[in-house]
C-alpha cells in the first residue's frame, strides 16, 4: 500500500515475532519497511510512545488477516483516529458504526486511506462517533457497570 501510494507517510511500529511466521519472514518484512521511502518504521516503541502515534495520525490501517478485537482500534477510537481494516471488523462496528472503512482488498484500502486523508470533515465526523463509541462501550463506567451487573445476576 505504501508503494502505491508514494505521497503518504506511513509510520510502523511494532517488531517481527516467529510465533507463526517462517524463519526470516518478519526480518525481511523490516527490510521492506526501512527499503520503503514513504515508510518511517519505529521497531518495537513503549505503549505511550504507540498510542501517541496512533493519536496523531490520520488513520490506522491493519492489515491482519485475522485477529479478535484488537487493542489499536480501541486506542484508535479513543482518539478519535477512523481506522481502514483489510479484513477486521470486530462485531460489524466499523461497517454498523462507520468507524473508518473495511477495504477488503489492498486497491480499495489505498482508495479508502486516500479518501480518509483527504477529508477532514469526514475523519472529524468518524472521530467523533469513535470518540462516542469508546464512551459508551469501553470507558470505566461501562465497564464497572458491566461488572456490578455480571456480580449482580451470579448472586
Amino acid at each position: 500500500m505504501a508503494r502505491k501510494t508514494p505521497s503518504t507517510r506511513f509510520i510502523v511500529c511494532g517488531g517481527p515475532t516467529n510465533s507463526v511466521s517462517p524463519p526470516g519472514y518478519g526480518e525481511r518484512i523490516v527490510n521492506e519497511f526501512r527499503a520503503t521511502p514513504n515508510i518511517e518504521y519505529l521497531g518495537q516503541v513503549p505503549p505511550l510512545k504507540a498510542q501517541q502515534v496512533i493519536a496523531d495520525a490520520a488513520v490506522l490501517l491493519c492489515t491482519s488477516d485475522v485477529e479478535g478485537f484488537p487493542n489499536t482500534f480501541v486506542q484508535a477510537w479513543s482518539s478519535g483516529t477512523p481506522v481502514v481494516s483489510l479484513k477486521i471488523d470486530p462485531d460489524r462496528n466499523i461497517q454498523r458504526l462507520g468507524l473508518g472503512a473495511v477495504s477488503r482488498t489492498v486497491e480499495r484500502a489505498v482508495a479508502d486511506i486516500t479518501a480518509l486523508i483527504d477529508s477532514s470533515d469526514r475523519r472529524d465526523s468518524i472521530g467523533s462517533r469513535a470518540r462516542s463509541f469508546i464512551v459508551e462501550n469501553h470507558s470505566a463506567a461501562t465497564v464497572v457497570r458491566l461488572f456490578e451487573d455480571a456480580l449482580s445476576a451470579v448472586s
